[in-house]
């Protein structure tokens, strides 16, 4: 019986990969379905891109990520962990890795809670740490955006965003009516399906008590931290730096292209298409994130969507190659205690 449970897991682990591959690439074809490209000012754009601004660009995200290396072993330390900065650094940067392979733009969490607990005996507190990590993360990205957007207003036309969506979106959906029809049966029908079928209902409460449970844990950490308010201030503030590195790297990328785009909208709205990328719908946020950047870029005057189309994938191949060092880190078994480097 244990393994027929397990090949259920297994089966259900399976589908739930598919299902994000399918999301990440729906998402990706919805980006070229829906935008107006010219594959001659595509190649333009790409003409128009300074390979050592993507260098710098790309130097500042390793330095970003040191950086938050840096803020998770102050979390850790705020629970009495101690834990070496270069083992929390290792760690972070395994997790960068397999943050492209695994659900949304933060599975490599579930990777570093697994291997800290392995430099600790207070397992909890130090998982819990991952997940405090995060929380301050995103509070910061969403903090940064609103305080970038409200403080710092831009005259003239340069600061007028245009949300009027001019694409002809009923249109060019239209063209594709049978595929969305197709698609919203087959999803209506596995929906009934899960209802209906008693193991399905099974795998709904399951689903339920796990989402009950990371709740409970939630609050616990936010309780523990809330008694160390200058500890989450300064993580706050390592989080702000780690942050502005990479975007200051994007500014560079495209003031080389020409992008005349004040910089604040930079820092409104790649902190938005980070918060998007968080979402647990696609692997690596892949598509997600890419829509978003294009999609706020092109509010802004002057921006084509080729050039904005660009800057996503820029943002794409530093985090590819930033995150690199995590697998020789893994092969090498450097993010375990030197008692346990044989093991994997």
């Amino acid at each position: 019986m244990p393994l027929a449970d397990g090949s259920t897991k297994s089966k259900s682990s399976h589908v739930s990969t598919i299902v994000r591959i399918v999301v990440a690439v729906a998402a990706v074809s919805l980006i070229v379905i829906l935008g107006d490209w010219d594959v001659e000012k595509l190649k333009i754009a790409f003409r128009q891109l300074d390979l050592l601004a993507l260098a710098a660009a790309i130097g500042l995200f390793l330095l970003a990520n040191v950086v938050i290396g840096c803020r998770w072993r102050l979390l850790l330390r705020a629970q009495h962990i101690s834990v070496g900065l270069g083992a929390c650094i290792r760690i972070h940067f395994l997790g960068l890795f397999y943050n492209n392979i695994l659900i949304s733009s933060v599975g490599g969490d579930l990777l570093r809670a697994w291997y800290i607990t392995k430099h600790t005996h207070k397992r909890l507190e130090a998982a819990l740490s991952v997940l405090v990590d995060r929380i301050v993360g995103l509070f910061t990205l969403i903090l940064m955006a609103v305080s970038f957007y409200v403080l710092f207003p831009v005259e003239g036309e340069a600061g007028e965003l245009d949300f009027s969506v001019d694409m002809d979106v009923a249109g060019k959906l239209s063209q594709y009516r049978w595929v969305f029809v197709a698609v919203g049966v087959l999803a209506a029908a596995v929906a009934a399906g899960v209802i209906i079928h008693p193991a399905g209902r099974k795998k709904l409460h399951l689903a339920y008590a796990r989402g009950a449970s990371g709740f409970e844990r939630v609050f616990l950490a936010i309780r523990l931290y809330c008694k160390k308010p200058l500890t989450m201030l300064s993580a706050i503030g390592l989080t702000f730096v780690a942050q502005s590195l990479p975007i200051l790297g994007f500014c560079l990328i495209g003031r080389q292209m020409g992008l005349e785009v004040p910089i604040k909208y930079y820092f409104v709205f790649f902190p938005i298409g980070w918060v998007l990328g968080a979402l647990p719908i696609s692997p690596a946020g892949a598509g997600v994130m890419e829509g978003g950047i294009v999609f706020l870029f092109t509010r802004a005057p002057g921006v084509t969507v080729e050039q904005a189309l660009v800057l996503a994938l820029c943002q794409r191949v530093m985090f590819l190659l930033a995150s690199l060092p995590g697998i020789v880190i893994h092969v090498m078994g450097a993010h375990l205690p030197a008692e346990r480097e044989g093991e994997l």
